[in-house]
């Protein structure tokens, strides 16, 4: 006789909740636990698992909980699962497979109303793969018939679907409809949206931020704009850049519809012709070549980080002639200058009052020339010594750096004697662990912070060295060591002027 799992989780899954709803996958539970009672199997509570909206058909939706009940079979924590029905669990026959080879001799049983299932047997296996191959098959055949209805209803110049989110510009609510729900059966009301009526006060948003962007306004302006005039996204929210773009460079709005990579014409008006579409799309593409997304990693030295003497709330803005002026500075970005060598030259500039600008290159050099002049300076590192004495980490690091001479030397002793007969290799490995135990103990309890550690690490460094550092690294130290910030200048033709550009020394202990 089997005997019954010790732990058995439960597995929910529903692959449409459009509004977050989990009532359907309580009921699952429900059942699961009604079915456990019935045949006298245990449920873990911590393995009660719902994915709530989530497909099994396709293979690149990640179900979190499918993906902890796989782990929890594989550390032998579980040793059967209750699931509603198995098309929940399992609708490709690779899931199946793989969640076989991680129950592999463990006993792992499976039941639902249809049935009780042991991953063990080989006759039950062998069932198991033909209801998966029919639950893989009735789920490709329901998405050709879905695919199928969407390229009839694009053939006809109608939106590929007849629910989801309401684009922006258009849908006009003209009732109610009953739909069933493909989970349960059950029926519900939903709004009837006609997406081919445009809604005029949001056709006129689009119309008149897409004449602004194409006169040379900047994207940032038009989004300011529609925010303080009233515009909202169709969430209800402010504008951003994102959302923006996803309105103005759809084919909706020129009165199309993409579908397998081509364009077809829709039977409603566009807020703008085709033509002005693209040239919207050109200008997009022209903007993202010229300024491209730098991502995680940083490009240059001082971005985000040099600061624009204007934009700030504090007293001293028309100036800013203090040491450190209050109120938080406005960092500056980069750019092509725009003269004849624009490809070539970069400069940096505030985005936001556009009051300064300085080429990249020289700022950079004067930057790093006075962060290799801190740095060697005898002064800077007695401040730095003190610094670390005034935190308790010179005395550690003394002893740190003793029992590691100690240390290399027992071992190099060791390595010495290695074959002499007399001498334990047990009590050598132990000898040269312990030193290690303490050096580990003396480290976790070293409080100097990391700011310290790192300033005490290139003190001295050539500018050689400096320049082979990863950038995101000399940036950060130029953070640690100073605030730059931006200035204006009235000095033109060639050269710096170093007096547009002010370093004021940050504290070590901040």
């Amino acid at each position: 006789m089997v005997e019954k799992p010790k732990r058995a989780a439960v597995y929910c899954r529903l692959s449409y909740a459009p509004d977050g709803s989990v009532e359907k996958v309580e009921r699952q539970e429900a059942d699961c636990r009604e079915l456990a009672a019935r045949i006298g199997w245990t449920v873990s509570e911590p393995h009660v698992l719902v994915d709530n909206s989530r497909s099994a058909w396709q293979r690149n939706r990640k179900r979190p909980a499918w993906d902890r009940l796989l782990a929890a079979v594989d550390d032998g924590e579980i040793d059967g699962i209750v699931v509603y029905h198995g098309d929940r669990m399992i609708r490709q026959p690779f899931d199946l497979e793989k969640l076989i080879f991680l129950a592999d001799s463990k006993g792992l049983r499976i039941s639902s109303p249809s049935g009780t299932r042991d991953l063990d047997s080989e006759d039950d296996r062998f069932i198991l793969r033909i209801e998966a191959a029919q639950a893989c098959r009735e789920s490709g055949n329901t998405s050709r018939r879905v695919k199928r209805g969407i390229k009839a209803r694009v053939v006809r110049g109608l939106p590929a679907t007849r629910g989801g989110k309401r684009p922006y510009g258009w849908g006009v609510e003209t009732g109610t409809r009953v739909v069933i729900d493909p989970e349960s059966g059950d029926e519900r009301l939903v709004p009837v949206l006609d997406t081919t009526l445009p809604i005029p006060t949001e056709i006129w948003f689009i119309q008149q931020g897409i004449e602004r962007q194409l006169a040379g306004a900047d994207q940032g302006v038009v989004i300011r704009w529609l925010n303080k005039s009233g515009s909202r996204t169709t969430e209800g929210n402010e504008w951003t850049p994102k959302s923006w773009q996803n309105v103005v460079l759809a084919p909706r709005v020129a009165g199309l519809i993409e579908f397998e990579g081509e364009l077809h014409e829709g039977v409603w008006d566009g807020a703008v012709s085709i033509e002005v579409w693209e040239a919207v799309k050109a200008l997009y593409a022209a903007n993202s070549e010229q300024y491209p997304y730098q991502g995680r990693e940083r490009k240059r030295l001082l971005t985000g980080i040099g600061e624009c003497y204007r934009c700030h709330g504090g007293p001293q803005s028309a100036g800013c002639t203090g040491a450190i002026c209050p109120g938080p500075h406005r960092t500056v970005q980069s750019k092509p200058s725009g003269g004849r060598n624009r490809k070539s030259s970069r400069i940096y500039y505030c985005p936001s009052c556009r009051g300064v600008g300085r080429n990249m290159a020289l700022t950079d050099a004067y930057v790093d020339g006075r962060v290799l002049k801190l740095l060697s300076s005898e002064d800077f590192t007695k401040e730095l010594h003190a610094a670390t004495e005034a935190v308790g980490g010179a005395q550690l690091m003394t002893e740190i750096t003793a029992l590691e001479q100690r240390r290399n030397k027992v071992r190099a002793d060791l390595e010495e004697l290695a074959d002499h007969p007399d001498v334990d290799p047990t009590l050598a490995v132990l000898s040269v662990a312990s030193f290690d135990r303490k050096i580990h103990e003396l480290r976790s309890r070293l409080a100097v912070p990391a700011k310290l550690k790192r300033l005490t690490t290139l003190a001295g460094i050539g500018r050689e060295e400096w320049g082979a550092l990863p950038i995101d690294v000399r940036a950060t130290v130029v953070r640690d060591l100073f605030r730059v910030v931006i200035l204006p200048t009235s000095r033109r033709g060639p050269g710096f002027d170093t007096s547009s550009v002010r370093l004021d020394r940050r504290s070590l202990e901040g």
